[in-house]
């Protein structure tokens, strides 16, 4: 117990901390792996002041935080560095005892991001703080104590950095602390939405330029800084009074859109819309003899932005804008402009670019010039990707609420992949989408919208097979050919291709992003899952289960199999199980489906399979028909003319010894079992037998031999022949037929067959004992 109540890494601590302050960032890992394994004397409570009579374990945590106000009241930059470091691990691992007293830590952290200390110093004192205020949140006391005095000296140092004094002769701050300031603040608004209420203003402006940047401004932001922005500006509108927030988070994204629309009239001059809004929106005028422009310099506005090219990321980054709006959590219900959402996605999704065949586009406007259109064509791309990452963060938030939408969204997607599916990226963003709908709808999409994926399904099928290795390389071609009577020039080839001895490899290897495999694998497997399988077309629904098994994708072969496509007669012509459990042979989920699955059709109709792979069949209906064509009544009446004795015995399908069926049953892993030639002749129907000759014997076991390979059951086949009497036409049943050891040296010219009839006397004689 004692070394429970006194770690020996304590004394670790407070030996290390006498070391010279230069030292002490080189020691800083081990001083914050032993502060980790301190928490119980850290975390006990213990009087004000220790005195001598105080145990070792409160001595040395009162010299601990003793030296940890010394490194932050310190002149040098590494006890700076130091301080704050230990700050923030004492109060993650003493909670309460070590917040009650941080204030000295708090208000020495404070003063070192107001000097000028190194930014990487200024940016350990910010997540130092805001670790502390996010800790202080469940006390109410500790919260009025020590958070609403100071947080506003922070707000201070926070905006001192991001926008220094003139007077003063600091350099701006770089991105990084810009990012740590702006991520800070987004955490604490939530948290104290009143206190942080007077600077909101300041932040905005503050933040402006992070928000959508673009080329024209000259400058590089980085991607997560533009997060972190935009994400400070989503939460800022809790800072409204009481009751307005949800106002304001509606009437920003309204504002938002606007400028996505206004943005679009510049960009989108060159084209000719047929799109009308639905939302109320009017374009406005374009003026075609400057350069596409729009912008500001107005606090209320965003930076300038000149030429297609900037106008395309400042929609881009308006999109992703309202993404966060999206994304963000409220403190209260809001309204979401949903028609005011997708009709931007409307919008952008109409335009379609000009296909190689058309040279001259009557949709395009002819006032603007062919380097602009091209600079249109080269953007649109992307902005219809932010399109649908807009879509997908919509079904994310409202899920089933989306219902209603899914279907536009769908032909929208649909008609953005005609011109986009050449771009990787665009078609990992499809796969996602789809998906997404697919989810929502996909089981109730009809016959003409299930066809209408096809190029979807192509693609998803294109991307795994050259993932993987197996798509076909493209047929070379022709290196020269004949014009107007001329020969056009040869075209240079790889001349190492022509060597003797090489392999020729038929296919190609593609290489794509993780995130791409997954979105297009997980597309896969929806397909399959939600989508009515009897109206995907049979080639496609082959290619797809090709895909699943040559790229070894579990989820979709599982999916294939307990989502079948049957045809008209209710049977499964696909079955891939065995494929399945050969790749995955101890997967639980496999041998799960492996012991259970029993496919119900998979041969003709009227056929089904039990748990001891006994089958039990009725007589076909085409043996029936042909039966009664050639004169046969099995299992039916007679007219009154004729006496008809008692029917063979029939096995059932409870019976022990099973019967095949007229048909044998069609599955792609069992040989077709051997023919029976029927021959007709005048008045009689023959099965013809071998002949009793060694050849004869022999091939009559092999087929027997192959017979029980093929089915692994007992058969019993009874043969049924009727003879045509020339006094009177009585149907009588016949035993089987058995040849005489003379029969095969005779020879007749009529080529009559001879029988052996045995009648069951017996038996009439008894039923005639009892109808007496």
């Amino acid at each position: 117990m004692a070394l429970v109540s006194l770690p020996p890494e304590l004394r670790s601590i407070c030996r290390r901390l006498t070391t010279k302050v230069e030292q002490l960032p080189l020691l800083l890992p081990i001083l914050l792996k032993d502060v980790g394994r301190c928490q119980e004397p850290l975390s006990r409570p213990s009087e004000p002041k220790a005195s001598e009579s105080s145990p070792e374990a409160a001595l040395l945590v009162h010299t601990l935080k003793t030296q940890i106000n010394t490194l932050l009241t310190g002149r040098t930059s590494q006890g700076h560095f130091v301080g704050a470091a230990l700050v923030k691990a004492v109060v993650e691992t003493g909670g309460w005892e070590c917040l009650r007293v941080s204030d000295p830590w708090v208000r020495g952290l404070i003063s070192i991001i107001k000097k000028k200390d190194p930014s990487v110093t200024k940016d350990l004192c910010i997540v130092a703080l805001t670790k502390i205020y996010t800790l202080m949140h469940e006390y109410p006391t500790l919260v009025r104590e020590i958070v609403t005095p100071t947080l506003p000296d922070f707000a201070n140092a926070c905006l001192q950095i991001l926008k220094p004094p003139v007077s003063s002769k600091v350099g701006k701050a770089p991105y990084s602390l810009i990012e740590t300031i702006f991520e800070a603040i987004s955490t604490l608004v939530p948290l104290h939405p009143t206190t942080l209420r007077q600077f909101a203003g300041k932040f905005k402006v503050e933040i402006r330029a992070f928000l959508v940047p673009t080329s024209s401004d000259n400058v590089l932001i980085p991607t997560t800084l533009q997060t972190s922005s935009r994400r400070l500006a989503v939460r800022l509108h809790m800072t409204a009074a009481k009751g307005g927030d949800s106002t304001d988070w509606t009437k920003h994204i309204e504002e938002l859109a606007k400028a996505v629309h206004s943005t679009a009239d510049q960009v989108f001059r060159a084209v000719q819309e047929t799109w009308e809004s639905t939302s109320g929106y009017k374009p406005q005028a374009v003026n075609f003899d400057v350069e596409p422009q729009g912008g500001g310099g107005d606090l209320n506005q965003l930076p300038r932005w000149v030429g297609v090219q900037a106008g395309g990321e400042r929609i881009i980054g308006l999109l992703d804008f309202i993404r966060e709006y999206l994304y963000c959590r409220t403190r209260v219900a809001v309204t979401v402009p949903i028609t005011t959402l997708i009709d931007i996605a409307s919008r952008i999704s109409s335009i379609k670019p000009p296909s190689g065949k058309e040279k001259h586009d009557s949709g395009m406007n002819s006032a603007v010039g062919r380097e602009e259109r091209d600079e249109l064509w080269t953007v649109l791309p992307d902005i219809q990707v932010a399109a649908m990452k807009m879509h997908i963060t919509l079904i994310q938030r409202l899920e089933k609420n989306y219902i209603p939408l899914a279907q536009e969204t769908l032909d929208q997607t649909l008609r953005i992949l005609q011109s986009t599916y050449r771009l990787p990226q665009a078609r990992t963003t499809i796969f996602t989408l789809v998906k997404e709908i697919l989810h929502l709808c996909g089981p109730t999409l009809p016959k003409f919208t299930v066809e209408s994926l096809g190029l979807l399904m192509k693609c998803c099928c294109r991307d795994l097979l050259g993932a993987a290795g197996y798509l076909p390389k493209p047929k070379p071609q022709s290196s020269s050919a004949l014009q107007n009577g001329q020969k056009q020039k040869t075209i240079s080839q790889n001349a190492d291709a022509f060597l003797p001895g090489k392999s020729e490899d038929n296919t190609i290897s593609v290489s794509l992003s993780a995130e791409h495999l997954s979105a297009a694998e997980a597309l896969l497997t929806t397909l399959f899952s939600y989508l009515p399988q009897q109206h995907i077309p049979s080639s496609l629904r082959s290619q797809m289960v090709k895909t699943a098994i040559l790229c070894r994708n579990k989820d979709a072969q599982v999916a294939s199999i307990l989502h079948p496509a049957r045809d008209r007669s209710g049977r499964t012509p696909q079955v891939i199980l065995p494929y399945l459990t050969q790749q995955f042979p101890r997967d639980e989920s496999v041998e799960i489906l492996r012991f259970n699955f029993r496919p119900m059709a998979t041969g003709p109709s009227g056929e089904f399979m039990e748990a001891d792979d006994a089958m039990a069949v009725d007589e076909d209906e085409e043996a029936q028909t042909e039966s009664r064509t050639n004169g046969f009544s099995f299992g039916q009446g007679f007219d009154t003319q004729y006496t008809a004795p008692a029917p063979a015995t029939q096995f059932k399908a409870s019976s022990p010894i099973p019967m095949r069926s007229a048909e044998p049953i069609q599955t792609p892993f069992l040989a077709h079992p051997p023919e029976t030639q029927i021959q007709s002749v005048p008045e009689i129907t023959v099965v013809e037998q071998p002949s009793t000759s060694t050849s004869s014997l022999k091939r009559k076991n092999e087929d027997a031999a192959a017979e029980i390979s093929v089915s692994k059951r007992v058969e019993i086949e009874a043969t049924t022949f009727t003879a045509a009497s020339n006094t009177n036409n009585v149907v009588t049943p016949l035993a089987p037929i058995e040849r005489a050891h003379g029969v095969e040296n005779e020879s007749s010219d009529d080529e009559s067959v001879h029988l052996n009839m045995e009648l069951d006397s017996d038996d009439e004689d008894e039923e005639e004992d009892d109808d007496e």
